[in-house]
């Protein structure tokens, strides 16, 4: 199995998880022949890294891991200093003996006692051997790809293979019960079996091709977690399920965040059973939604932090981020993509009053800033310069907001960069709420309205602004 070398042991436990122990205990007597570390370290996984949970002197490479507890099941790490280091799954039989040559752990290392752990290293060594026969496999496949013969003899090659890691692995679920970890881990690293729809789709269907595109893309989204139990935490204590996840939210879901809220939601609710994989997944989808560079993912945020966090369900939440979440969501539900902008009634510097939703344009760019502004200063005249002057002829305007209440500072910047064709406005007593409405608390802060004044973008820049108007114009004119 692919993994990446980890070179840092993390002692503790991530986002506040707090595993039961029990009350027996472990002995795990190692023996690592000819090992020149004075240290070794027995480590779990978890959320993509590694967490020391005992640390042995070593003693001609001989040292013992115990404690008068058990630990919980999954899969550990014996690491040492100089970096080398091995897969070992611990399941109920936790006192055992291992004897290893850390110059080839895979090939020489030999269990006692341990029937789950045995056999999953007996897994490993297989996986080894099927990876290299694969590698090989795709070397051959390169120099031949060019002769349909040959492309259709490694096609045979490959299903081979991939049928020889399914009968080993149904024969682990043969030979281990229902709650032994072992053939759930090995099921882990399958992917789901798509069938062949080409078989089942007439030749005469419009657009046939795409149509098997799009029945093995379904397929595939909705089996994709077929092996993972989400109400068994055995799960995360794994190098495996957060790639898998990975995969999954970046690679397969589209990104839109309805499709995010949707697959995320259901894949949480299967957790509910178990307490520490649902704060897993909880915490997982929120994040992901917060770090998504995409424009509009706030809005996966919104609704994923209101069923999860602002409901109470998410019981392991202190006050202090319950609050952060809360004035987040706040500051980003009235402004999110596909909204109707909120009404904003301003002032003029005449003293006359004009209304956002009253502005009749194809296109209005809501414009949030103030004359002092580092970044205002050069945005603002290059808003007119780049973007009104050459697209107003399309109907597009500009509602200019100025954020700050000292008007003769305003007045003379409008004057002196000839902002004139902007619909400037204010609200010397802060009554619209603009800020909480529209999530301004820096500037510039840019949004893009369609002529209904529905959010088409927020957050721009110039470049940006510039790319949309002009993806916005074109599809209008088709």
């Amino acid at each position: 199995m692919k993994k990446n070398i980890i070179t840092l042991i993390c002692v503790g436990f991530c986002l506040l998880y707090s595993f039961s122990s029990k009350a027996q205990k472990y002995n795990i007597n190692i023996d690592l022949i000819g090992c020149t570390d004075s240290t070794a370290y027995l480590a779990h996984y978890f959320d993509g890294r590694i967490f020391a949970d005992d640390t042995t002197q070593l003693v001609n490479g001989k040292g013992l891991f115990s404690k008068e507890k058990q630990l919980d099941e999954g899969i550990y790490v014996i690491y040492l200093p100089s970096q080398k280091y091995f897969d070992l799954l611990i399941g109920k039989d936790q006192e055992f003996s291992i004897s290893a040559d850390p110059v080839n752990f895979i090939e020489t290392t030999k269990i006692n006692g341990a029937k789950e752990s045995i056999a999953f290293h007996d897994f490993q060594k297989f996986m080894k051997s099927q990876n290299e026969k694969s590698k090989k496999l795709q070397e051959a496949y390169k120099a031949h790809k060019d002769n349909p013969t040959e492309k259709e003899k490694y096609n045979k090659a490959y299903k081979q293979a991939d049928r020889e890691v399914r009968a080993y692995i149904k024969k682990l679920n043969q030979d281990y019960p229902d709650d032994s970890f072992v053939s759930k881990f090995a099921q882990l690293t399958l992917s789901p079996k798509v069938p062949d729809f080409s078989k089942e789709i007439p030749e005469s269907t419009t657009d046939r091709d795409q149509e098997i595109k799009k029945k093995s893309y379904m397929y595939n989204k909705d089996h994709y977690f077929d092996y993972v139990d989400f109400a068994d935490n055995r799960f995360l204590r794994t190098p495996i399920l957060k790639n898998k996840l990975e995969f999954f939210y970046e690679k397969i879901l589209v990104q839109n965040p309805d499709t995010i809220v949707k697959e995320a939601t259901n894949i949480i609710e299967k957790s509910k059973s178990d307490p520490e994989v649902f704060q897993y997944l909880v915490q997982y989808s929120l994040n992901y939604a917060v770090k998504s560079k995409i424009m509009g993912m706030d809005a996966a945020f919104v609704a994923l932090a209101k069923k999860y966090y602002l409901s109470g369900e998410a019981n392991w939440a202190d006050s202090t981020l319950l609050a952060n979440i809360r004035e987040r969501v706040i500051k980003l539900q009235f402004n999110l993509i596909g909204m109707k902008a909120q009404d904003l009634k301003m002032e003029t510097p005449e003293g006359e009053f004009v209304r956002l939703h009253e502005v009749e344009a194809p296109f209005t760019i809501l414009y949030f800033w103030e004359p002092d502004c580092g970044h205002c200063k050069t945005s603002t005249p290059q808003l007119k310069t780049d973007i009104l002057d050459k697209y107003k002829k399309q109907g597009v305007k500009v509602f200019a907001v100025c954020t700050q209440n000292q008007k003769e500072e305003w007045e003379n910047f409008i004057a002196d960069k000839n902002l004139f064709d902007f619909i400037n406005c204010y609200d010397p007593h802060y009554q619209t709420n603009f800020r909480i409405y529209y999530d301004v608390f820096s500037t510039p802060t840019m949004y893009l309205l369609d002529k209904d004044k529905k959010i088409i973008a927020k957050r721009l820049d110039i470049d940006t602004l510039k790319t949309f108007l002009d993806h916005e114009l074109k599809s209008k004119i088709n």
